[in-house]
């Protein structure tokens, strides 16, 4: 078998393979359908007092990480695959904000009524936002 043709193969079966639409000559290739979110909410002690410098990061992505506001409010925007999104919340600066808070994680599935607008294209299946959303952190025990 030709070295060329074992690396197709290899291509193909790893999802690098391309169709073609006969008739309307279309390329196609493998993708993930996903979706675009923002988010909007505030990060809270458990006194309820806001927390400032939390950073907020979806889905683990570097890219979307924002940090809480004076107030405790963030706004995040990015993309993720389905209908969800999992935000991290991670004490950066210790206890330069008041205290030092352990790490926290929500997982936000949206619904209908929270698609902002429809998808355009075979990936992309719309646009959702939520706002209102809280988290509250705990405090690291003090050894």
């Amino acid at each position: 078998m030709k070295k060329e043709n074992l690396l197709l193969m290899a291509a193909s079966l790893l999802g690098f393979g391309t169709a073609c639409d006969k008739e309307e000559q279309t390329l196609v290739m493998y993708g993930t359908p996903y979706n675009n979110y923002r988010v909007k909410g505030t990060v809270t002690d458990p006194d309820g007092n806001p927390i400032e410098g939390i950073e907020v990061c979806g889905n683990n992505s570097p890219e979307t990480a924002v940090l809480t506001g004076a107030d405790g409010s963030f706004e995040i925007a990015g993309r993720s695959i389905g209908q969800s999104v999992k935000l991290g919340f991670t004490d950066i600066d210790g206890p330069a904000n008041g205290g030092d808070f352990a790490s926290g994680s929500l997982d936000i599935r949206f619904t209908e009524e929270e698609r902002t607008a429809e998808g355009s294209g075979a990936w992309h299946k719309g646009d959702f936002a939520r706002t209102g959303v809280e988290m509250t952190l705990e405090k690291n025990e003090q050894e």
